[in-house]
């Protein structure tokens, strides 16, 4: 159940932000309503519907208010302005760094909501991560961060499941992205900052130039590069690191460059994203447009440190010779991302608007591991082995038709459109070289130093897992949408799709809505919605190998592989895996929309998600559930196993309240106040056991308490931007109620963490109208989550891999801009 305090606080707060100027509005000029209410493009197919005459839940973003917020990328700008979008902005550990920084609303995974550039569909990633991240484990998302921020108009978030209009992947709602339309002018920038403590120190050149194209056409080119290095908040590691140590206590024990090793985002370098929008009239209604994108970074992760005494047990006397002072893994992460699309749209009077698209999107991600070594190499064991490539690419071709019919039942034109679409997405792993995962000569053969037998290597992607997968989805969706009176709207939508690997889908969606007065309305909608599991999770297959002493004391040590299993695979087969199959969901909202003046809006929307056969990465199963199984079969030495499964369903209700005020203060300027709070809570409704296995065991108690408890149950923004001749502020408030991590194993262990408020600060000043300067911070008082209870990872991280914000501390910037 819900906590109501913050929710009704807001809404108090808000009421009465409103109820006290109301005679002072009549008295003095309204202010500017260009951001209050804009004409959209998402979640209508009509041309005269606004953000708050719409049936759904719209937030539209200006350019302004995403720069207002000092962030360095998009899913950062979202996550200041957006109370429905969360995603964890310092993400922690090595392989971290080189996962999409995704798109999250409504406390649903980031592969749950659809994204959009210029209302085509975008290609997600090649990569995905294991570890507990909230909305992200498991999780194949679009990569936020190479959409150049300054390649941007406006975002519209759609808070509403519209499968049925969209397509897969738009369960918890529709992200889209318009990119500029300038033919002349442009800006050129510099933004540097860093944490207080001295890292993680970013440096971002950007800018965007528009040229004009003939017949009234343009191409607006935009781009950033930067880098950013590591940052960490660590204590140092509490294991004993030479034999016969019972305390840290040697010199060269305490002064080990390595005893203190970092958990926290990792090195960015070389990174370049650039966007180029065209479009251009080429005569009797028929126009070509174009938008391209592409993005390259490399990413340095460190993995867990290997001190001497791990080296010397479980590797070779050669991996000690090698490092003395053990070693720090790191993992180079090498992103190629680009997307293409080329469209003619036509517009005839007669026969309406249509618009046919081809666009390409490939993500090609490669790792290499540095400071490596494969002991049964020996002295021939490079030190540094390329791991392998994830590659994913999605082709469509979409065609699309509206048209408004004029009829004397309705109240304005009857809008009808139409579409045809066909998709191509391919998925292939390919393996490393051989010295990441082929046992060398010495394999198994004693060590004559340390008397140990000499174990293999297995890293990032082996001839096991290489593999390369495909699928085409066919579609076609109907969609009406009418005025009926004055004062009630209403549409329908219907979309069926047919998979090459899994079947086909039909889904529905009814919008209506009742204006009550010019002031006040009622909207509503309900909808079915469906996401195709990605060809990421259906063809996944990674495994780590871990030397373990058995029996202990025994000095003989045995390779003990960790695997992730496709999910048809034989071997997760045994453990209760089956071909993958869509989420189905149901969906229903309920909202007010308000404007009290006409420079002020108030929208409260309530919301149901019902979601079966929800995809999700099983838990770690450990050898007390896997080697009985696994047992005189070829996979025996298989101790520890995971995969993609579909036995839970999940039920998520929420309530969501945004609020805006733009006041003219006359020869003071002006004032734009914005509040907004959501409140979710997901529950899992069903886990099936699958044969002898329980659903428990295959979501254990991990997985479920991120579904259940791992968002923050609340997230409450404040914001006030006020502008003053050449002057420019913007403060801006976040709290962040309680979440919490559950223990795999222990309730005891359990952590609950205090809500948390997080404080930005924007200053700019504007000098002849072109040359702009901006200092600010975000996280300005340096607040941080609770730091994480127990002895994890040697006692390294201070805080959770969950924590919504605040890892790292306060992050200080300056920024200059020209425009030109």
């Amino acid at each position: 159940m819900f906590h109501h305090t913050p929710l009704a606080g807001a809404i108090a707060l808000v009421i009465g932000s409103f109820a006290v100027p109301v005679v002072a509005a009549e008295t003095q000029p309204s202010a500017s309503s260009d951001h209050l209410d804009t004409v959209v493009v998402l979640g209508t197919r009509r041309s005269d519907i606004t953000a708050l005459e719409s049936a759904a839940p719209i937030d539209v973003l200006s350019s302004e208010q995403l720069e207002q917020t000092g962030a360095s990328d998009l899913s950062g700008a979202l996550t200041a302005l957006s109370p429905s979008f969360t995603y964890p902005q310092s993400p922690q550990g090595a392989f971290a760094g080189s996962i999409a920084q995704g798109a999250s609303l409504r406390g649903l995974a980031s592969d749950q909501v659809l994204v959009l550039v210029n209302g085509k569909r975008r290609h997600t990633s090649a990569n995905v991560t294991r570890q507990s991240l909230v909305n992200g484990r498991g999780a194949a998302a679009v990569d936020l961060s190479l959409i150049p921020l300054s390649s941007i108009q406006r975002v519209e978030i759609l808070r509403d499941g519209a499968a049925a209009q969209y397509g897969s992947d738009a369960i918890a709602g529709v992200i889209n992205i318009v990119l500029k339309e300038k033919d002349d002018g442009g800006n050129l920038g510099y933004r540097f900052g860093g944490y207080d403590k001295g890292d993680g120190i970013q440096r971002k050149l950007s800018g965007w130039k528009g040229i004009a194209l003939p017949n009234d056409g343009f191409l607006t080119l935009s781009f950033d590069a930067g880098s950013q290095d590591p940052a960490s908040d660590t204590n140092p590691d509490n294991r004993i690191f030479y034999p016969g140590s019972t305390s840290i206590n040697t010199p060269r024990e305490q002064n080990n460059r390595y005893r203190t090793w970092r958990w926290g985002s990792g090195n960015v370098s070389d990174q370049y994203n650039f966007a180029a929008n065209s479009e251009m009239g080429i005569g009797d209604g028929l126009t070509a447009y174009g938008f391209a994108t592409y993005s390259h970074k490399n990413t340095d992760a460190e993995g867990f440190f290997d001190p001497p005494t791990t080296l010397r047990n479980n590797y070779s006397s050669t991996a000690l010779q090698r490092f003395p002072d053990g070693r720090v893994p790191i993992t180079r992460y090498s992103l190629e991302d680009y997307a293409l699309t080329g469209g003619l749209r036509y517009e005839n009077e007669q026969l309406g608007k249509f618009d046919f698209a081809v666009n390409h999107g490939d993500n090609t991600l490669k790792s290499t591991d540095r400071n490596a070594i494969n002991p049964s190499w020996g002295a021939n064991s490079p030190e540094k082995i390329f791991t392998g490539e994830r590659d994913a690419d999605q082709t469509n071709v979409t065609l699309d038709w509206v048209r408004d019919f004029p009829t004397d039942l309705l109240f304005k034109p009857l809008t009808l459109s139409a579409g045809l679409a066909w998709r191509r997405e391919n998925y292939e792993l390919s393996a490393g070289e051989p010295a990441g995962w082929q046992n060398g000569p010495l394999f198994n053969t004693v060590d004559p130093l340390t008397r140990r037998r000499i174990p293999g290597y297995y890293s990032g992607i082996t001839q096991v897992d290489a593999a390369s997968l495909d699928r085409n989805v066919a579609g076609a969706y109907v969609d009406v949408e009418g005025q009926i009176t004055e004062k009630f709207q209403a549409g329908v939508a219907l979309r069926t799709e047919h998979y090459s690997d899994f079947g086909d889908t039909t889904n529905g969606k009814l919008s209506l809505r009742y204006d009550f007065t010019p002031q006040i309305a009622a909207r509503a909608t309900a909808s079915t919605g469906y996401r195709a599991p990605s060809l990421v999770q259906s063809g996944l297959s990674s495994f780590s190998v871990q030397v373990v002493e058995q029996p202990p004391g025994s000095g003989n040590f045995v390779e003990v592989q960790q695997r992730t299993l496709r999910a048809n695979s034989p071997e997760a087969a045994l453990l209760g895996g089956t071909s993958l199959k869509p989420e189905e969901s149901t969906s229903y909202s309920l909202g007010l929309v308000w404007r009290p003046l006409a420079n002020a809006s108030v929208t409260l929307d309530a919301y149901r998600i019902d979601i079966d056969n929800r995809i999700t990465l099983s838990d770690q199963l450990p050898a007390s559930v896997v080697s009985p199984i696994f047992a005189g079969t070829p996979y025996a030495n298989i101790q520890s196993a995971a995969f993609y499964t579909n036995v839970a369903d999940t039920r998520t209700d929420g309530v969501e309240l945004a609020s805006n005020y733009q006041l003219d203060l006359q020869r003071w300027g002006q004032l734009n106040l914005s509040a907004g709070v959501s409140q979710n809570n997901t529950k899992i409704t069903a886990l099936r056991d699958v044969g002898n296995i329980k659903g428990s065991q295959i979501v254990g108690r991990t997985t479920q308490g991120l579904i259940e408890d791992g968002t923050p149950e609340s997230k409450l923004i404040l914001s006030a931007n006020w502008l003053y001749e050449s002057w420019g502020v913007t403060v801006a408030q976040r709290r962040y109620g309680e979440w919490k991590s559950l223990n795999s194993t222990n309730p005891n262990l359990d952590q609950t963490y205090s809500p948390q408020w997080v404080t930005d600060l924007d200053l700019s000043y504007t000098f002849n109208k072109a040359l702009k300067v901006s200092v600010g911070a975000i996280n300005l008082f340096d607040t941080h989550p609770d730091k994480a209870e127990g002895a994890q990872l040697y006692g390294v991280p201070k805080y959770s891999i969950t924590s919504p914000e605040g890892a790292q501390g306060a992050f200080y910037y300056t920024s200059v801009s020209y425009d030109f």
